[in-house]
């Protein structure tokens, strides 16, 4: 008890122990305990949680909310009859597509943009064009210089267009799509591998490797084996993007030097309420010197690098029913 020299009932020698005695004893023995457990709960102060105690796998609950309406969000076009997908056309050739919708969908095609990027591959950093490219927030704009050229004086590449249009979903959007694990103890790089083998899988079709890279802070951040942790301990990982430039346009009465930005001379046909093809009919409109205010040739004229095939067009095709 709190003051053990406290007599619950006060007798002196020789006096008698009442049967009532007894039971007003028991009485205030049991008040007694619990008002010294009642003080005891009121003088503890709450331990502070450890760790990740009061978190949902490492989320504050506000994040795994926000975790879980994304997911949610991904996974509804796969419900709602809605597909998008990704193909190479070659000249009067048919792509069959087996979308399994069970209907004749609405089509819709836009053509893919070439457009120039800052690249990197096991440290070797170069400009090309590409057609799909993964980044990070910090290189919306990179400053260049060729490896092969050191004397050449450095450019500043535009990533995000400073025209205001930026094209891009975060990474962690498109993982999600295409049901890529991005569990905190993956290393990056082969997160992006996983990715890449998903995204080019079918129904997609799969595009020369020179058609999709990543930028220099990836490819850095791949070489160490940066885990989904530790970009996410750092607040990079939400700032991780896929850039992609689907462009659909309207084009008639188009005369030589026109330059349409079309998916132009395409064919649509549904076969059943399951298949459909799609057949891109003669020479595809590529792009020309108007779509690069700055040529990279010494000549002034628009280059034509490898990257850009001329009997091929890449598109994004969407089907809703």
């Amino acid at each position: 008890m709190s003051d053990q020299s406290f007599a619950y009932i006060r007798r002196k020698a020789g006096d008698p122990w009442t049967v009532e005695d007894f039971h007003d004893v028991q009485r205030l023995i049991k008040d007694d305990i619990q008002g010294s457990i009642d003080k005891a709960i009121h003088a503890l102060n709450r331990v502070d949680a450890s760790g990740d105690a009061d978190k949902f796998g490492g989320k504050t609950p506000e994040q795994f909310a926000k975790e879980l309406v994304d997911r949610v969000m991904s996974e509804l076009p796969k419900r709602t009859g809605y597909q998008m997908l990704f193909k190479v056309l070659k000249s009067d050739k048919e792509s069959v597509i087996e979308h399994k919708l069970g209907a004749f969908p609405l089509t819709d095609i836009y053509q893919l943009e070439y457009f120039r990027v800052v690249a990197s591959e096991d440290g070797h950093v170069f400009e090309t064009f590409t057609t799909f490219y993964i980044y990070h927030s910090s290189e919306s704009r990179i400053r260049f210089r060729p490896e092969e050229t050191p004397t050449t004086p450095a450019v500043s590449m535009e990533i995000d267009p400073a025209d205001g249009h930026v094209y891009r979903i975060p990474f962690k959007r498109m993982l999600d799509l295409y049901h890529v694990d991005y569990g905190d103890d993956k290393a990056l790089g082969d997160v992006e591998t996983d990715f890449w083998k998903a995204f080019l899988a079918s129904p997609n079709d799969a595009f020369d490797d020179d058609q999709y890279c990543h930028s220099p802070w990836l490819d850095r951040n791949c070489r160490e084996e940066h885990t989904v942790y530790y970009l996410k301990d750092r607040g990079e990982w939400d700032d991780i993007w896929f850039q992609v430039r689907p462009r659909k346009t309207i084009n008639y009465n188009m005369t030589e030097g026109d330059l349409p930005w079309a998916p132009n001379n395409l064919e649509v046909v549904h076969f059943d309420l399951y298949t459909l093809g799609l057949t891109l009919r003669g020479t595809p409109n590529l792009p020309g010197s108007q779509t690069d205010p700055k040529p990279l040739d010494k000549n002034g004229t628009f280059p034509t690098p490898d990257a850009i095939r001329s009997d091929e067009l890449k598109v994004m095709v969407l089907l809703k029913v």
